[in-house]
């Protein structure tokens, strides 16, 4: 029995010492809270994406906004009685500067940007004016562009390409003071088995580089695209047909000269076609709603439709829909880079994205889904 006792007490004697020496242990190499590994630890995010609002002060239909950097960027608009106003940035947003117009004066609101850099512009402004700057800073009027006009694109200061009326595609070398016709839509197809010529109607326009661009036309109460491709600058086009997916072509983005997406059918069933051969074939993809398509480089892409952001990190295969509560609907948006992001709307509305600290707040805040770094 006294050896049983021994043995006994050794045993526990034993047990407590190595219970003590592996609670030690745990104390020395487990520091962080229970359930949570160092690993964990260390991955906890340091930044977010957000939208932020950098309004504008006066009660203004914000239309089009354009930023050529994540800080310097022009929005335009007007009031309802017709006061006109171009707003400019250079701090991405914290401050807005009136470059022309005035909020209280009776000019109609300018719309619809294009910009080749940070100091040539161009805006649509009034029945058929378009004015200019070379500078990024000052507004002056004598282009001139159809009234009827669906797109435009300049690819330098004095050579643009404009969609007029729908028909007809023009072209300037002048920077919009005469313009010359150089394709009237028309198209020879088979209805039935039977041929037929028909007329279409060019809706929009984009250039991946100064001399390679397209076109997409729809002909009426067909689903038949017709695809226009210019290599000298939109001096002459070739024209192409396509039957892929349903709906008329209602916009178009190219990556590059032989990468696009193109829209088929409304805002709201949209059906995208890619193709990687410069528009000679076209591949069905993904349905998605939105209006302007537009990526900031070969994998991130955006559009919106009303206060919903599709948006796409592999070049428009898959898209992720999020929706933001803007206090009203933007009316157009620009991405000038990865990390930012800007859209505008009535009432002097414009909010502002972009990544920043995980800590950070400020009245107003939106959270946004974060884009890949690149």
């Amino acid at each position: 029995m006294r050896i049983l006792r021994i043995r006994f007490v050794f045993g526990v004697s034993l047990i407590l010492s190595l219970s003590t020496q592996t609670a030690r242990a745990q104390s020395k190499t487990a520091p962080h809270p229970a359930g949570q590994s160092s690993a964990a630890a260390q991955a906890k995010p340091k930044y977010k994406a957000i939208w932020e609002p950098v309004n504008y002060t006066e009660d203004i239909s914000l239309n089009s906004v354009y930023f050529v950097s994540a800080q310097t960027g022009w929005v335009s608009g007007g009031t309802g009685s017709g006061a006109g106003v171009i707003l400019y940035t250079e701090d991405g947003g914290d401050h807005w500067s009136v470059q022309w117009g005035d909020p209280q004066g009776k000019d109609d609101a300018p719309s619809k940007f294009f910009f080749l850099d940070t100091t040539h512009g161009w805006v649509r402004q009034g029945y058929n004016d378009l004015l200019h700057t070379t500078d990024g800073k000052t507004w002056v009027a004598g282009a001139k562009i159809d009234h009827y006009n669906a797109d435009y694109v300049f690819t330098s200061e004095k050579n643009g390409i404009a969609i007029s009326g729908g028909r007809a595609i023009n072209h300037t070398t002048d920077g919009g003071r005469t313009w010359k016709v150089v394709n009237q839509c028309s198209a020879k197809i088979q209805v039935d088995g039977l041929p037929r010529n028909v007329e279409c109607n060019w809706d929009k326009l984009s250039f991946p580089t100064a001399t390679t661009g397209y076109a997409v036309s729809w002909i009426d109460h067909l689903d038949t695209a017709v695809v226009g491709k210019t290599t000298d600058g939109g001096a002459t086009w070739a024209l192409t047909l396509n039957d892929v997916g349903v709906g008329y072509p209602s916009d178009v983005f190219f990556l590059d000269e032989k990468t696009g997406i193109m829209r088929r059918g409304n805002d709201y069933t949209g059906l995208l076609v890619k193709t990687t051969d410069g528009g000679a074939t076209w591949n069905a993809g993904a349905s998605i709603k939105g209006k302007r398509l537009w990526f900031v480089d070969s994998e991130v892409g955006w559009t919106f439709y009303g206060r919903e952001l599709r948006f796409s990190t592999d070049g428009g295969q898959r898209w992720i829909s999020r929706e933001f509560k803007f206090p009203v609907e933007p009316n157009a948006f620009s991405l000038p880079a990865r990390d930012r992001a800007y859209v505008v709307g009535d009432h002097g509305m414009i909010y502002r994205y972009r990544v920043v600290p995980i800590e950070y707040t400020a009245k107003g805040i939106l959270d946004a889904p974060a884009m890949p770094a690149k």
